[in-house]
């Protein structure tokens, strides 16, 4: 398992123009303890991952944290992907948890205890802002999931991503700080790559329902096949009748292979 998992950790080009400078200017410990924060936070995610038996694809290392790619059907349970989302914050919580009881030991020195402080707390605050790809903006639309269609989770989304990503930069806190406008250079690229393939992953959530039965406690009366929800079986409106779901999907697939025609 160790050695699969390694063999897809890559390491983004900006993570590596991060770790020269602290090398080249002598933070080492720095690169150390921040290093070792990200690949916490991940194993927390991957461990998730294997427990809901999750193909994990790859693993990306930026200057602001990781990001685990993960290989699996977009109609999972939202329960399951919600732990799985938020299971990087738990690890990092409880190594932090590890290290203040180190602290306290005397076994790691106040110098190193506040670069970790100082790391980690950066590191959780921004990586719950609900900004794609990160973990915040992976909970938001999962949570709303629950409450609004796929399609309209995944527009919310995407609006709220680019609003906090404004908000981010009128504060001014990037303010001659290279590192943080590279970043912010990355997430509004992948935010721009999200909405890119919006239309991809709506119609791979159509083609999962055509091709699998799901099987959800509720029921939803819908007109629109842009109103289907992640956690609902639905009933289609249709002339003065209701044509279910798989039908519905089934009659689609016949006129067209893109069900989102």
């Amino acid at each position: 398992m160790i050695k699969n998992i390694l063999g897809k950790i890559s390491f983004h080009y900006t993570y590596l123009i991060v770790a020269f400078g602290l090398v080249l200017t002598g933070y080492f410990i720095n690169l150390i303890i921040f290093t070792s924060l990200i690949i916490i936070h991940e194993l927390g995610h991957i461990i998730a991952c294997k427990i809901y038996h999750y193909k994990i694809k790859e693993i990306i290392i930026y200057p602001y944290g990781g990001l685990t790619k993960i290989d699996k059907q977009i109609n999972t349970n939202i329960n399951n992907d919600l732990v799985v989302a938020i299971s990087g914050v738990i690890f990092q919580s409880i190594y932090y948890l590890l290290f203040l009881f180190l602290f306290k030991e005397g076994i790691v020195r106040d110098y190193v205890f506040n670069i970790f402080i100082n790391y980690h707390k950066s590191m959780l605050l921004f990586n719950i802002l609900p900004i794609i790809p990160l973990d915040g903006s992976k909970i938001f639309n999962l949570i709303i999931s629950k409450y609004v269609s796929y399609y309209t989770s995944n527009i919310i989304t995407i609006i709220i991503a680019f609003i906090t990503i404004i908000l981010f930069i009128i504060s001014g806190v990037f303010d001659k700080n290279y590192s943080i406008i590279l970043i912010i250079g990355i997430l509004l690229n992948n935010i721009y790559k999200y909405y890119q393939t919006l239309n991809y992953l709506f119609n791979r959530f159509l083609m999962e329902r055509y091709l699998y039965k799901y099987n959800y406690r509720k029921y939803k009366v819908i007109d629109n096949i842009k109103k289907m929800y992640k956690n609902k079986n639905h009933y289609f409106k249709i002339n003065n009748g209701l044509m279910k779901e798989k039908e519905y999907l089934e009659k689609k697939m016949k006129k067209s292979n893109n069900l989102f025609d």
